[in-house]
């Protein structure tokens, strides 16, 4: 019998151990933050006082909540546990209010979360590769943009652009994963206005690079040849909107295609955290 309670510090390393098992990409430190940003909307699944099952709700202010981290430790699949701790992870959403509710779903996924009425909105999709450093084109090299560490006066100017380009609050997620170890962020500018950032981070086998988020492509490919140039030769993976502007970003810095989900909101389709200027995603569990 599956017992559903709050996740805490404990079971940290215990889901660690199951998105591990099922070869995604998070450690520790995502799990930190996800209990760090939502601590009463993160889930354990218990049978005989082990974790077996987790889901992670992120809230948004009052505008999106995502659930994300659905797993099941493979020893205990097939029982119902997986929609079990799905359930009180979309209870808690939609006692936490906000206009929408979403998701991304894997095609086999998409027919089970349609039954609770989720519709899909598009594909988003994974890419991964081995980075490589881009050239900036012969007629480009004296661009406008200058591409710049993050540093800590610039976090709260990034917070209002993504604010501002996304439609959503998350300044909270962006100040706290700009403030982990490890993370490196860039700006781009256009004499002092801000046009642009990205955020990489370290994964258990692959960096993960993303959000991405600027008014257009060529800055998005100014970010990239920034991030190339500190990680050229590393492996990479990146969660995407599906589209052919960031698909071409992403095949200039020899990253490829790995798989396709499908994102899906409630209570109606809604292109919640992936407008025009968004790129790259943080990842899917957190949208």
């Amino acid at each position: 019998m599956l017992d559903v309670r709050p996740l805490t510090a404990d079971d940290l390393d215990a889901a660690r151990g199951l998105s591990t098992q099922a070869g995604w990409n998070q450690i520790a430190a995502d799990w930190k933050r996800f209990l760090r940003l939502s601590p009463t909307g993160c889930f354990a699944g218990v049978v005989d006082d082990e974790v077996v099952a987790t889901t992670a709700v992120i809230t948004y202010g009052t505008d999106v909540s995502w659930i994300g981290m659905v797993l099941v430790d493979e020893r205990h699949r097939g029982q119902g546990y997986g929609s079990r701790i799905f359930e009180r992870g979309l209870e808690y959403a939609e006692r936490k209010g906000g206009s929408v509710i979403g998701l991304d779903a894997t095609h086999l996924g998409e027919p089970i979360y349609r039954n609770y009425g989720f519709e899909p909105v598009e594909p988003v999709s994974r890419w991964q590769g081995t980075l490589r450093r881009a050239e900036r084109p012969a007629e480009d090299r004296a661009g406008p943009e200058r591409i710049e560490r993050i540093s800590a006066e610039d976090v709260d100017p990034v917070r209002g652009f993504d604010r501002e380009r996304v439609g959503v609050d998350r300044s909270v997620l962006l100040r706290e994963l700009l403030e982990e170890p490890d993370v490196y962020g860039y700006v781009a500018r256009e004499s002092t206005a801000i046009t642009g950032y990205a955020v990489v981070r370290p994964g258990r086998t692959d960096r993960q690079i993303g959000p991405v988020v600027a008014g257009r492509a060529e800055t998005v490919d100014s970010l990239l040849r920034a991030v190339g140039a500190d990680f050229d030769g590393e492996d990479v993976i990146v969660d995407a909107p599906d589209r052919t502007v960031v698909s071409d970003s992403l095949e200039r810095v020899g990253l490829t295609r790995d798989r396709e989900l499908v994102r899906m909101t409630y209570p109606r389709p809604e292109s919640a955290l992936s407008t025009d200027a968004v790129y790259a995603l943080l990842d899917f569990a957190f949208g």
